[in-house]
């Protein structure tokens, strides 16, 4: 295993020789430093990982004190992205969700199906865009379990449909949104119990995704390039005049928190068991029921939707066990902070004090994926009456740092799109 004294020896080995820049170290050392780090990160031990992230958080900080100073714009924007990227925040891939109107039209068009100008002309646009960032790995575009069950219960065209889809998503798949909104739930459970504070959910970002999804976003981009980064803001256009800006490029891990993907492995084997034997006492009550003998169901039910809360709350330390306990989690602002809880509560409000507002969204499954996929998107492409309600009434865009676009605001979203092709 590697120490801190260990790596303590090679920064010192590294830094012989070469001029410190003020408050950190030289480029070259950085980088030389990064690169050990990352080629051996599983051999270091406890301490070891602690003082090396402990050196790249302060690293961070750096940058992120460097991208505060340039001014509004593109370059800002992008580099704040990969910041958080580095940081674990969001996925290193840029994600869009398309709601349900956008998706009828995509394939209504790709189908030959005669539709209105411009929505025409704006969804073949859409479609080319997007399938060219999926190819070239900028972008991807997850199929939600929603879209994909709908396409599944349809006729032959219904079937081509979903092939549409699957070019888009590439295979690549949201987990279905209860199973989202449960990580959610679980995350502020373990947080409220620990005392930890408010849970930054985007920094979970793969408890939105099929595991398979996750492992081919790691293969498609295993590290985030800084070109030029720590020559930028010392002073205007310092970056253009100390060399090859790829000389100074800084490969940064992407740092994740082994100890939540512990947990993430945990739950998915308690909830799966979980569900296991719901089925086997379900089968039981059946068997027992053929042979004749009255039992009530209900009761039995009815407890199922508080079981597995009731473990993970008794098996993490909640005092006092059980209801009781858990109760209070249920009380507490960390549960109504939850997004799936706190988002879907804030639409359907929204929609209730509006007249005629059943015919305003598709209907409630979309609420429930918008609500459960907003913390990890980047991009968010819905129909004008979700965008209503979403972006221009709740302004959910901000809590969530998610840019949310109209189906009809088509200039925005492909400038949004080309934005991110250009971003590498």
């Amino acid at each position: 295993m590697i120490t801190k004294k260990h790596i303590r020896q090679y920064l010192d080995k590294l830094s012989s020789g070469i001029p410190s820049k003020q408050g950190g170290m030289s480029d070259h050392v950085w980088q030389q430093f990064h690169e050990y780090i990352v080629k051996h990160y599983k051999r270091l031990d406890k301490g070891a990982r602690a003082y090396a992230d402990e050196i790249f958080d302060q690293l961070d900080g750096s940058l992120k004190q460097r991208i505060d100073s340039l001014p509004e714009g593109r370059q800002r924007k992008v580099l704040s992205r990969k910041l958080s990227t580095v940081r674990g925040e969001r996925s290193p891939i840029p994600v869009l969700y398309l709601d349900t109107p956008v998706i009828e039209n995509i394939v209504g068009h790709a189908l030959g199906q005669r539709l209105t100008e411009p929505a025409a002309a704006n969804s073949e646009a859409l479609y080319q865009e997007v399938m060219a960032l999926v190819k070239n790995g900028n972008l991807i575009y997850p199929e939600d379990s929603f879209h994909r069950e709908s396409l599944e219960m349809g006729g032959t065209q219904a079937w081509e449909g979903l092939n549409i889809i699957r070019k888009l998503s590439e295979g690549m798949s949201f987990k279905h949104s209860q199973s989202i909104e449960d990580f959610q739930i679980f995350r502020a459970l373990r947080g409220f119990i620990n005392g930890n504070g408010p849970v930054n959910y985007r920094k979970f970002w793969q408890d939105a995704f099929q595991k398979e999804t996750v492992n081919a976003i790691m293969k498609k981009r295993s590290s985030v390039v800084f070109k030029g980064m720590l020559a930028i803001a010392e002073k205007p256009g310092a970056a253009g005049q100390q060399g090859d800006p790829e000389s100074l490029s800084t490969r940064l891990r992407i740092r994740y928190d082994e100890a939540a993907l512990k947990d993430q492995q945990q739950l998915q084997q308690r909830s799966t068991r979980h569900l296991r034997d719901l089925v086997r006492l379900g089968m039981k009550y059946h068997s027992v029921g053929r042979k004749g003998q009255k039992r009530s169901l209900e009761g039995f039910w009815s407890g199922q939707k508080i079981d597995l809360p009731v473990a993970l709350w008794n098996h993490y330390g909640g005092k006092p066990e059980g209801l009781e306990g858990l109760a209070s989690f249920y009380e507490s602002e960390d549960f109504r902070d939850v997004p799936a809880i706190k988002v879907k509560q804030k639409i359907w409000k929204a929609l209730s004090d509006q007249a005629d507002s059943l015919r305003r969204v598709t209907g409630p499954a979309d609420v429930n994926m918008v609500s459960s996929v907003l913390p990890y998107t980047d991009i968010m492409i819905l129909g004008r009456k979700m965008t209503d309600v979403v972006r221009d009434g709740l302004e959910l865009d901000h809590m969530f740092d998610t840019e949310i676009y109209s189906s009809d605001e088509h200039d925005l979203i492909m400038a949004a799109l080309k934005e991110i092709a250009c971003s590498d």
